[in-house]
């Protein structure tokens, strides 16, 4: 399942009026009031449709979840979607081993409901076009963000490395700095050599404490596509690593979190870095020093790993300052980190406004 969190956005003018709003004959299914929850700007849970004549469109997941429960009876069924599909990730995360059997439930609900002439508008109202919606990031404040330095070999020496490390380097990044895939990295006004670095994110599903490598992936809730943007100037000629590697907007995440049966050898795909039409780099997650099973176990030996923590895998060679002139991130620059199975994530570079200043 391809989940993501996202918003509606206000209707275009001109436009009919959404089925919820059109006058309801007798007989029909039961309405569901969405009141504040529902609204324009609404944070809410949903699944990208895969295939079929829906395919890109978004399932509200609780709402789905809600009919379903209604034509079943049940005697509270925003209660009780509300309580197995909330609107916030984190929330979702931590009660993952109830909550994604419901958001299953709900997307095949959802999809069955769609060629149900019985329900008529009520199953329109469980989908959302995507041009509709803005997609944020799946988790929006991680507890914390685990990084790993040099974990591709090539990446490693056009860094400067002469032997791979022995064991896998971490470094934290602020949670602050996450950013969704429709939102743009303002470059920051104290830095003029922005570095881009393609990779693929773990997201933790259950509390992980010394965990085995052969168990570690049983942890994960699924993968989504990163981008470990880059203040080189502060990270490598000042010495700043954590705020080199903090700045606002310098974690693009999305544009879904999928779920790890979508996924079954996350050492087996193909990542690729796009910078303005500009291949910059190209590799397989086989590539990797230190695979992510083992990342996630070595990681949880010295801390807790918790549902929503994210941890970036590292970045192929290929980076903006391995090259001959360095090519930083300048405004108008896009960006396009694509992993097989995973998706691909687009990100636009500007400069900050004057509010920003």
């Amino acid at each position: 399942m391809h989940l993501v969190t996202f918003e509606r956005r206000a209707p275009t003018a001109g436009a009919p009026p959404p089925p919820g709003k059109r006058r309801r004959g007798r007989g029909s299914v039961p309405r569901l009031e969405l009141g504040e929850a529902g609204g324009v700007g609404a944070r809410r849970l949903g699944a990208l449709v895969p295939s079929g004549p829906r395919a890109g469109d978004v399932v509200d997941l609780n709402r789905a979840l809600a009919l379903r429960s209604s034509l079943d009876d049940a005697g509270a069924p925003e209660a009780e979607a509300d309580c197995l599909i909330p609107s916030d990730a984190l929330a979702f995360l931590r009660r993952l081993e109830r909550s994604l059997p419901a958001a299953e439930r709900a997307l095949a609900f959802a999809l069955e409901a769609s060629e149900r002439f019985d329900l008529g508008h009520a199953a329109e109202r469980l989908f959302e076009r995507r041009r509709d919606v803005r997609l944020l990031a799946p988790v929006l404040r991680p507890g914390k963000i685990v990084a790993v330095a040099r974990n591709y070999a090539a990446h490693a020496k056009e860094a400067g490395s002469v032997a791979p490390p022995e064991e896998p380097v971490l470094f934290l990044k602020a949670p602050s700095a996450v950013i969704g895939p429709e939102d743009d990295i303002v470059l920051p006004r104290a830095s003029r050599e922005v570095d881009f670095e393609g990779e693929l994110a773990a997201v933790i599903g259950r509390a992980a404490r010394e965990l085995r490598a052969e168990e570690a992936l049983d942890f994960v809730a699924g993968y989504c596509v990163a981008n470990d943007v880059s203040a080189r100037d502060f990270q490598n000629v000042r010495g700043q690593h954590f705020i080199g590697k903090s700045c606002d907007g310098f974690a693009p995440l999305g544009p879904a979190l999928v779920t790890r049966d979508e996924v079954p050898d996350p050492q087996d795909l193909a990542i690729r870095t796009i910078v303005s039409g500009e291949q910059m780099q190209s590799a397989r997650t086989k590539e990797m020093i230190f695979p992510v099973a083992a990342i996630v176990a070595f990681a949880s030996r010295l801390m807790t790993l918790e549902p929503g923590d994210v941890i970036l895998t590292g970045t192929p060679a290929g980076v903006g300052m391995a090259r001959n002139p360095p090519r930083w991130l300048r405004e108008g620059d896009v960006v396009e980190v694509s992993i097989e199975r995973v998706g691909r994530l687009v990100s636009y570079v500007a400069k900050p406004t004057e509010d920003e200043a």
